[in-house]
Parts: structure tokens; sequence; C-alpha cells
């Protein structure tokens, strides 16, 4: 996951240590719930699964009051006047979306931030990013979001495969900023995975 970048804030004399920010303080943030609904056909012969990963989703104890920085808010000319965040780390957010297609194929998934020993079938979120800017002018606002990421396939406790995928997709509106960011945002996901799972499921069956 690219290292996320930090807001000096006025209202604090020292940066919080898991790099992110406290929300409130700049007017141009865009401040997002992210969610995706799985789009993706692929059946796969059920079972269980461990979906391991090392990545936070929320830091407990705050809620929504600190949030994790997508992307970058700019104007026409590329300046930077604030970010799109969410309460729920980028990383995370794509595993979320994985666990989600992975129940939409008919697995039992466990998510982990390992794969046991035992396990019969593992995949481990092995990398990934996310990052959705928006650019806005007079008349309307626009959206861009990449993801990529990269599975490893586990097999009766031995590594058998590693697959990456990754998408983009780009919009735009004259209104309902935060619907913008969402639908590119789901969009991108649906583009990644329709690819992702019938690779994924192929991969479990040998």
């Amino acid at each position: 996951m690219p290292l996320i970048r930090v807001l000096r804030l006025h209202c604090m004399s020292a940066l919080f240590p898991l790099l992110v920010l406290l929300a409130g303080c700049a007017t141009s943030d865009l401040q997002l719930r992210p969610s995706y609904q799985p789009v993706n056909e692929a059946k796969g012969p059920g079972g269980s699964l461990v979906l391991a990963s090392s990545l936070e989703g929320t830091v407990p104890g705050v809620g929504e009051r600190i949030q994790w920085i997508l992307g970058e808010v700019k104007d026409t000319d590329g300046k930077v006047k604030g970010n799109v965040t969410s309460p729920t780390a980028p990383s995370a957010l794509v595993r979320d979306a994985l666990q989600k297609e992975l129940l939409r194929a008919g697995y039992g998934v466990q998510v982990t931030k390992t794969v046991p020993q035992e396990a019969a079938y593992g995949l481990v979120l092995a990398a990934s990013t996310l990052q959705l800017d928006e650019t806005r002018s007079l008349v309307k606002v626009e959206a861009d979001c990449r993801v990529s990421f990269s599975v490893e396939i586990w097999v009766k406790g031995a590594k058998t495969n590693t697959l990456s995928f990754e998408s983009r997709f780009s919009d735009f509106a004259v209104r309902d900023r935060e619907k913008l960011h969402q639908d590119v945002l789901q969009k991108a996901f649906a583009s990644a995975f329709k690819r992702a799972l019938p690779a994924i499921v192929e991969q479990l069956k040998k």
C-alpha cells in the first residue's frame, strides 16, 4: 500500500503515529464512506478458505474521527485543495471487496492475518493500492479511481501461484459529488474483480 500522505494540522501539536488524518479541518475535503457491491458471476466449488491480510481496517476506539487519505482534491491548475478521505484504510477496502466477491462465489471465508498451515485453501492479499482523486472546476467535478492488488494462492499449506490485477475508471458530474466518487470506485473495483475472481476460482480448483 502506498505511503499515506499526512496533513499537519493546526489543531494538533504532533502527527498521529498511524499516518492518518483527523477529520474536519479542510473545507475542500470529501469524506466518503465507501461501500462495494459484488458483481462477479464466477462460482467456485464451495467450501471454506482463509483470506489472509495483515491490513487494518479502522482505528479502534476513535470511529470515524480518524480518516484515511484515498487521494487528492485538485483544481484545474493542479493545485491541491484538500483530500478524499475514508474511515477505512485503502488496502482494507480492497480486502473487504475481495471477501464479498468470494462469498458471492460460494466460499465460506475466514479473514485472518496469516494462512494456517493446516488450511486446505487460502488466499493472501500480498499487496494492494487504491487511489481516488478529484479535479474540480466551476462547471463540473471529475473523479479518477485506480486500484491494483496481488493475491497469493495457497493450497494445503503451500503457495502455488501469485496473481496480479489492476483497473482504472474515470467519470465526471455537475452535481452529486459524493455519488460520483462512489460510482467511480464501484466501477473500478468491479472491472478488476470481473477478471480476478474467475482466475482465482480456477487456481483454487487445481
